[in-house]
């Protein structure tokens, strides 16, 4: 399970992991609502995180890991490895991105907007 949503989604992505499971928390979306962070929302969200425990995952056999790509910027040479994996599954097909809606540059405003009143589902691009 990829999560980058954090918050209250980390509790239903470890709910619907099977035994053996891993979710992996790699962003924490759930923090803005909108343009602006609101204080009252990261108070509720970072009080919504499941409380777990190493004995807790190995009673239900599931796995938690976070990455925080920020602290990885100079690791090159693994996130080269990484990214290249990643394009060479996307190339072979097996990978598809659903494409929510397509921008011109001079529309990104509204490519933004949209994106931060979570109205895409899928990926917002921007074409010159």
């Amino acid at each position: 399970m990829l999560d980058p949503l954090g918050g209250h989604d980390w509790k239903r992505g470890l709910a619907l992991l099977r035994p053996v499971g891993r979710l992996v928390a790699f962003g924490f979306a759930n923090l803005t609502s909108g343009e602006r962070r609101r204080p009252l929302r990261v108070v509720s969200q970072a009080l919504r995180v499941p409380v777990v425990t190493p004995l807790g995952l190995m009673a239900h056999n599931r796995t938690i890991c976070g990455v925080n790509i920020g602290h990885l910027w100079d690791e090159r040479a693994l996130l080269r490895e990484e990214l290249e994996a990643v394009a060479a599954l996307w190339r072979a097909g097996r990978l598809k991105p659903p494409v929510d809606a397509v921008y011109p540059f001079t529309d990104a405003a509204a490519a933004h907007r949209r994106i931060t009143e979570r109205r895409n589902i899928g990926k917002v691009i921007l074409v010159p």
